[in-house]
């Protein structure tokens, strides 16, 4: 409560918490008196009262203290519990707690489960309803296709014998939809075919070699597997040397896959008075077309790989960094059936008109019964035609194409046998999917 100087020191005069408790309740009637020897004052107080207020904290801090809990608040609005009110309410017991969140967790699970079964049943009844729709749509077709084929025979029996003869000659059902649009509606079934070898004739693109040669530059032969590409490359090859000189002819190979193929190339170069240049990768393409660029004429054979086979995509890359705008020539044999012809033609035909096809060389035209197919593949797709190869001989085999003689050839099949012709009750069931086409027709 104070300090006094003497001469031994300071003197310090204190109070204990009880006696500032006693102060505290009656002040008033403390009394002062002097300490006996004249020290210092010694403070006296009354006997103290008791107090009637009701117990509460000691000093002010532990008052503060307990307001500001009593005012706390969870996040739901109840209050916080304290140490005192934990004997007169009870928390939430931890294995209940535990216990309603697996209950939510199942009651969570049971809603996932049957959303999943009722999307499985919803995916199943859509899937039956596609399939019984398709169904139908097939018996449609065929209903109708057969109706329409019926009232072509009664009504125009020359274009039906039209229809007939292009079916088993080969043609595709859109083809032949095309075709018979354009031809007269009156006529007898000679006249007719007359007519439709003429349209086909027309229809037929084709190049001259001696144009495109003339040109000069890197000539790429692209193809699937058996198709006689690299004896073509040898016929177009003797051909180029016989009109521009050995100086002027470069011979590249990227066939690195298939065995004996590059001697098989070198056989047919050493005949010829050419050296083979065998590739590895783009940067060894280009850099082997860089030293055969004073050349006029380099023709790059490369690898027979099948429209399916993941070598495909790396042999695009190869030729589209090492060749870059390289004239395509894609090489197909006559042998091929239509639909597998169809999907040669589009994953060799790429979208980027740098590597487009820009010429076709079809080769086994003497193999095949039927060529209708491979020229309706080259006129639906708008495919110009380089040569055509009816032989192994090198190189008298090899011929410019005469679009006369071509659709001579498939308006008249060298089949030994007619048993696997098409027969006029089965011709429907044919025109069924290009039905839309067919509905234009005379009947």
């Amino acid at each position: 409560l104070s300090t006094k100087e003497t001469a031994d020191g300071v003197e310090i005069m204190a109070i204990t918490p009880d006696a500032l408790d006693q102060l505290s309740a009656g002040l008033g009637r403390s009394t002062v008196s002097a300490m006996p020897g004249g020290g210092s004052a010694e403070l006296y107080s009354a006997p103290p009262r008791r107090s009637t207020a009701p117990s509460g904290p000691s000093f002010p801090h532990e008052l503060v203290i307990s307001d500001v809990i009593k005012s706390q608040r969870n996040l739901d609005g109840s209050p916080v519990y304290t140490p005192e009110q934990l004997g007169k309410g009870k928390r939430p017991e931890p294995a209940a707690a535990a216990s309603s969140a697996r209950a939510s967790a199942a009651r969570d699970s049971e809603i996932a489960a049957s959303a999943l079964a009722a999307a499985s049943a919803n995916a199943a009844e859509m899937s039956r309803l596609v399939l019984e729709m398709a169904q139908v749509k097939n018996l449609l077709q065929s209903h109708l296709a057969s109706n329409f084929w019926s009232n072509l025979q009664q009504n125009a029996p020359a274009h039906a014998d039209v229809v007939k003869t292009l079916i088993n000659a080969g043609f595709s059902p859109k083809l032949c939809a095309d075709i018979v649009q354009a031809i007269p509606k009156d006529g007898d079934t000679p006249t007719l075919l007359k007519r439709v070898s003429d349209i086909l004739e027309a229809l037929i693109q084709v190049q001259d070699p001696i144009d495109v040669f003339d040109e000069g530059g890197i000539f790429t032969f692209i193809g699937p597997t058996g198709v006689g590409k690299t004896t073509s490359v040898a016929k177009v090859a003797a051909r180029c040397v016989l009109r521009y000189g050995r100086n002027q002819v470069a011979l590249l190979t990227t066939d690195t896959y298939r065995i004996g193929a590059q001697e098989q190339l070198k056989v047919f170069a050493k005949i010829l008075g050419l050296p083979v240049v065998s590739v590895r990768d783009s940067d060894d393409l280009a850099a082997k077309l860089k030293e055969a660029s004073k050349r006029k004429i380099v023709l790059l054979d490369t690898a027979g790989v099948g429209q399916r086979d993941t070598l495909m995509v790396d042999q695009t890359q190869l030729l589209a960094k090492g060749s870059g705008n390289s004239h395509r020539i894609l090489v197909m044999s006559a042998t091929t059936d239509l639909r597998t012809q169809e999907d040669v033609i589009m994953l060799h035909n790429r979208a980027d008109s740098a590597e487009r096809i820009k010429s076709v060389i079809v080769t086994k035209t003497d193999e095949a019964a039927l060529v209708a197919p491979i020229l309706d593949c080259l006129i639906r797709y708008e495919l110009p035609l380089l040569f055509i190869s009816n032989g192994q001989r090198v190189p008298e085999d090899l011929n410019p194409p005469n679009p006369q003689y071509l659709a001579h050839r498939a308006m008249h099949p060298r089949t030994l046998s007619e048993e696997s012709g098409i027969s006029a009750e089965q011709i429907p069931a044919v025109l069924a999917d290009n039905l839309a086409q067919w509905s234009k027709t005379p009947s």
